[in-house]
């Protein structure tokens, strides 16, 4: 029985929640380790890199906790610019008109001031994800900037994982494209938040689905919900997980608040030892 694991974008508190549960599903005995396929946009990109290498997620989920407590005393890094986090909305909108909405954005992607410079965030990235070696289980999606479509970036890419996880996760104004091969590319989430249609064809298909509380997380789990509905009527048992009420408590409205994550990790580890009996129905 062939399988695959969908792990969707949604910002730093989509990271912390990921790690989370696939942190406590791992202490009920159930590891993703045995997916044929891992497929990640944006934050599930940094998520699923670093699980197809062999990384314990629990060991992650800690990592996460330790560094949100420091953010929350004022010992992190710097803040996103305001303006670029304030600008996401309209660009995610945009997004959402097509491919032709998408090669807007990202020429403003192209054109956009960032803190960082290509190769220090390309470094940045490859530092947290810690391995130079693509699995080749591992698929990242990424939006080519010149024609507005998703494509998933794989080991034969030409890309090192790092950089791959980097065009994954890449949101115009907070950092900047990424060039791979001639094309740039920007963040896969402009398109989708988990792009779970383009998984492929697999007999057992778990989606963890973030998403923030409210209208924004409404319209976020209805774009999931359709790619779904297709992959249910192809005939993949397909198992979705959202963050349940715990979770969106912990998140809040601001995705991009680092100093929750310590909270976000702590309920969304219960959540995953909670729906560990389902997951493994499915799963095993």
């Amino acid at each position: 029985m062939s399988k695959a694991l969908v792990l969707s974008g949604g910002g730093p508190l989509a990271v912390a929640w990921e790690c989370g549960v696939l942190s406590g599903l791992a202490q009920s005995g159930l590891t993703m380790s045995s997916a044929d396929f891992i497929l990640g946009t944006s934050a599930g990109a940094i998520v699923g890199a670093q699980i197809a290498s062999g990384r314990d997620p629990t060991m992650m989920a800690k990592t996460l906790i330790a560094e949100g407590e420091k953010a929350s005393t004022g010992k992190a890094g710097s803040v996103y610019p305001p303006e670029a986090v304030g600008k996401l909305p309209e660009l995610f909108a945009k997004s959402q008109t097509g491919d032709t909405g998408r090669v807007e954005v990202g020429a403003y992607a192209l054109a956009a001031s960032t803190p960082d410079s290509p190769a220090a965030y390309i470094e940045h990235m490859s530092s947290i994800v810690g391995f130079d070696t693509w699995p080749e289980k591992v698929g990242l999606v990424v939006v080519d900037i010149a024609v507005g479509k998703p494509r998933v970036l794989r080991r034969d890419c030409g890309a090192t994982l790092g950089t791959g996880v980097a065009a994954s996760c890449c949101l115009p104004g907070l950092h900047p494209p990424v060039l791979i091969n001639g094309k740039h590319y920007m963040d896969g989430g402009l398109r989708s938040p988990a792009n779970a249609d383009l998984v492929g064809r697999f007999d057992t298909i778990l989606v963890l689905s973030f998403n923030p509380p409210g209208p924004v997380g409404q319209r976020m789990i209805s774009r999931v919900t359709a790619q779904v509905d297709e992959l249910i009527a192809s005939g993949a048992r397909t198992s979705v997980t959202t963050p349940d009420e715990a979770c969106l408590e912990a998140i809040g409205p601001n995705t991009m608040d680092f100093a929750r994550r310590p909270e976000v990790v702590r309920q969304a580890m219960a959540q995953g030892i909670a729906i560990a009996g389902r997951i493994s129905e499915v799963w095993l």
